[in-house]
């Protein structure tokens, strides 16, 4: 029985909410000491975070999961970019395929809410691929590779493309695809999105940001009616509103607090389990998490900018339950754990903290 127990507990974390979930974080391990993808154990009650194990992998920077399948992007040099899958059982990690990303420095992966396809980005490379998921994890057949062309307005980081996420929509009919290098937001539809046939519908539409602001991630509220985009080289949030087929510009705010004027490196953003509150992260000189409330209107109001406990916050996680704020401090190689007013939607750090090697990504 407790073998059973155990078992459902890794492979459906959600269903532990009360005791333990198991957390996955992705690293870089090139001049690091690094050990690959590590799985924790974290106490939905306490905010307290257990290392369970470990798999070797070379600079897997950006995890996504389906069940008890992990993936990672391994973000490796010239044209050695590629794409794993493990499955994740009583602890161990098993390798169960590899494939090319088709790209340089692949940056991030999702997976179709029909877990039947895998999106990743390939940020030097400017461009993007699908891989056709089978009903056991493993990574199947290419379904599409997309290069994206041009230039943008700053010469040093917008030379070219550079492709920095792609996410489905949460029907899984549409694929949101960020690219930095030309401030551009490209939406494809999908074709047969439920079936094995499944392909992209030819000319996606567009939706700019400020010039040289650079579209990094983007979250949705529950009825993917507005868009947040953060603009990772002027830390703006670009707010949309959606309009028939088209995305109109509705708001742009900064993350950080009035009187900064530091470096900008603006990374992740995600909103709350009720739809509340959002949060977004600025690396560079700022080390903080802008906290947003989100209007009826879907326009953001700042509520506060609190203090990452670190530097380099290039990810955080929201925990399922939304009790919990995760922040990965990759410059000082650890994870910090904040716990979450529901109410005022403002952190305070709950004294649990982990040391990983220049930690990069972290899902539940």
């Amino acid at each position: 029985m407790k073998k059973i127990l155990l078992f459902i507990l890794t492979c459906f974390p959600f269903l532990g909410w009360s005791q333990n979930m198991t957390m996955f974080v992705g690293t870089y391990t090139s001049n690091t000491a690094s050990k690959g993808i590590y799985a924790f154990d974290f106490n939905t009650k306490t905010g307290a975070i257990q290392l369970v194990s470990t798999t070797p992998m070379i600079d897997p920077s950006f995890l996504a999961r389906k069940d008890n399948i992990i993936y990672a992007v391994s973000e490796q040099g010239k044209n050695k970019g590629n794409l794993a899958s493990y499955s994740y059982n009583n602890g161990q990690f098993t390798l169960l395929n590899v494939v090319p990303t088709k790209g340089d420095a692949p940056c991030h992966v999702a997976v179709s809410p029909y877990k039947n396809l895998i999106a990743v980005s390939n940020y030097s490379g400017g461009s993007f691929v699908l891989y056709g998921l089978e009903p056991n994890g493993v990574i199947g057949n290419l379904k599409e590779f997309i290069q994206h062309e041009g230039k943008g307005v700053d010469k040093v980081r917008q030379e070219g493309p550079h492709v920095h996420s792609a996410f489905f929509s949460k029907k899984g009919h549409e694929l949101f695809v960020q690219d930095l290098g030309l401030d551009q937001i490209s939406i494809y539809k999908f074709i047969n999105p439920k079936k094995p046939d499944v392909k992209l519908a030819e000319d996606p539409a567009e939706v700019f940001s400020s010039a040289g602001g650079g579209p990094r991630h983007i979250a949705f509220d529950k009825k993917e009616k507005y868009m947040y985009v953060v603009l990772e080289m002027t830390a703006d949030i670009a707010v949309y509103k959606r309009d028939g087929q088209d995305w109109l510009f509705d708001q742009s705010i900064n993350i950080n607090p009035d009187e900064f004027k530091g470096a900008n490196g603006a990374a992740d953003i995600k909103i709350s389990p009720d739809g509340k509150f959002l949060y977004a992260t600025n690396r560079g000189d700022a080390n903080t998490i802008g906290i947003f409330s989100i209007a009826k209107n879907g326009k953001l109001v700042k509520v506060a900018n609190q203090s990452t406990m670190g530097k380099g916050p290039r990810n955080f996680n929201i925990s399922p339950d939304g009790k919990f704020l995760l922040v990965v401090n990759q410059t000082n190689n650890e994870i910090v754990t904040f716990s979450r007013d529901e109410k005022t939607g403002l952190l305070k750090e709950t004294g649990n903290r982990v040391h990983v090697p220049a930690p990069v990504c972290i899902i539940f």
